[in-house]
């Protein structure tokens, strides 16, 4: 078997154990502090703020430790700034504590131990399936949200005690820094092998099917100037950002609104769960269909499903209601998020993708981590979400309409010859 396949199942470990635990672990915390300490919904929500933004902020740091050191370092970096974050926030009892953890911990932590390293990984070790190989391996972050969401909230409830969700958090990110150590290997190149484990006697047959595909992969690798010159990148950063705000106004809000409207915490939980699953369900069908159709077409879908599933979460107030945005807003989730490193790798090529990603992210992180203060600000002043909920829903129509004009751009004769 193709050593990449072994390593996607550890790199889908890793994402699980680090991302499902800390980035969708978090939000249940949130009410548990608020309960205790007296907090504001804007207080707690800067948090969760600061922890996005960390994550995006330091993409150019973990793309050049990367061009260092290898994705597996940072990987096990991560893991272990990450696993200190929790123990920082088990002991937290203020504001400057709960902050200081978020950030330079929590935040840089799972930022270097999960996407960027995960997907450049991916995207080096997988090109003829590289649609399938993304969203296997970002699936297994849905079904963090899948089931430690509930899980973690059904802990609370059985022991009383908030505050070990956070040591079971470092104690996931560390077991995750291991896997990396004893498994992730940096290229096939390394191994002595070619992408997609292909023999090179079938050069010419990969070539050609290449060429046949539907789905467009540029033959060239992209210097990352010339690649953030182009309308296409920002186009594309601009609908990856609307997905991400989209999921992270849930992710922090969800269970607070749905407990506004007399949902019980584990109930509420369960429906935040199941978003879950329907998004990694919308991963895989995205990874499934992203190497014969356009994924362009995918990520349009999954933003109109997005924007669908906001407005039946405006207007919901019964369980059937609330399980139905669940399930539209999960599948539109899970088919927006594998498609932007998709069309990024096959855009413009695999040799710099950690670094356009580490844009990507940048840019993405600083939009979307402005939505959980700014939701918590709302709800303090207007006692409802309703305003945040209508503004998703526009910002979801125009990415919509960027998705229509996105093409693959066009590289002038001079750089793809490297001058």
């Amino acid at each position: 078997m193709y050593y990449g396949w072994k390593l996607l199942g550890v790199l889908g470990s890793i994402y699980f154990l680090s991302i499902g635990t800390v980035f969708y672990g978090f939000a249940v915390t949130l009410p548990e502090m608020i309960d205790t300490f007296g907090w504001s919904r804007s207080e707690v929500g800067l948090g969760f703020s600061i922890m996005t933004l960390s994550m995006g902020l330091s993409g150019p740091l973990i793309a050049w430790v990367i061009s260092r050191v290898g994705a597996r370092f940072s990987i096990m970096l991560g893991g272990i700034i990450a696993a200190a974050g929790g123990v920082n926030m088990y002991f937290a009892d203020t504001l400057l504590q709960f902050y200081l953890g978020t950030a330079p911990l929590l935040g840089i932590g799972i930022g270097l131990q999960t996407i960027i390293p995960g997907t450049h990984l991916v995207s080096n070790w997988f090109k003829k399936r590289r649609a399938m190989a993304i969203g296997l391996f970002m699936a297994s972050g849905g079904l963090g949200r899948a089931i430690i969401t509930p899980l973690f909230a059904l802990i609370i409830e059985q022991t009383g005690d908030w505050r070990i969700i956070w040591l079971i958090m470092a104690g996931c990110t560390l077991a995750a820094s291991f896997l990396a150590f004893l498994m992730v290997k940096n290229s096939p190149q390394e191994m002595g092998l070619n992408v997609d484990g292909a023999d090179d006697t079938a050069d010419g047959e990969e070539e050609e099917e290449s060429r046949n595909s539907k789905v467009f992969q540029t033959e060239v690798d992209w210097p990352v100037k010339p690649a953030l010159k182009t309308s296409s990148f920002w186009m594309l950063v601009g609908c990856s950002a609307i997905a991400v705000m989209g999921g992270t106004l849930i992710n922090s809000q969800g269970l607070l609104h749905l407990h506004d409207i007399g949902f019980d915490k584990v109930t509420a939980a369960s429906a935040i769960g199941l978003i879950g699953f329907l998004s990694t369900g919308g991963r895989l069908v995205s990874g499934a269909l992203g190497d014969y159709l356009e994924p362009k077409y995918l990520m349009g879908l999954g933003l109109f499903m997005l924007l669908v599933g906001m407005v039946l979460l405006s207007t919901a107030t019964t369980p059937i209601a609330i399980y139905t945005f669940a399930c539209v807003f999960g599948l539109g989730n899970g088919l927006a998020l594998v498609t932007t490193p998709t069309i990024m790798a096959n855009y413009f090529g695999s040799l710099n993708y950690a670094s356009l990603y580490a844009v990507r992210g940048l840019s993405t992180t600083c939009l979307s981590a402005t939505v959980p203060v700014a939701a918590g600000y709302i709800f303090d002043e207007f006692h409802s979400y309703g305003p945040i909920f209508i503004g998703y829903i526009g910002l979801a129509a125009f990415a919509i309409v960027l998705v229509i004009f996105l093409k693959p751009p066009v590289i002038s004769k001079e750089v793809a010859a490297g001058k």
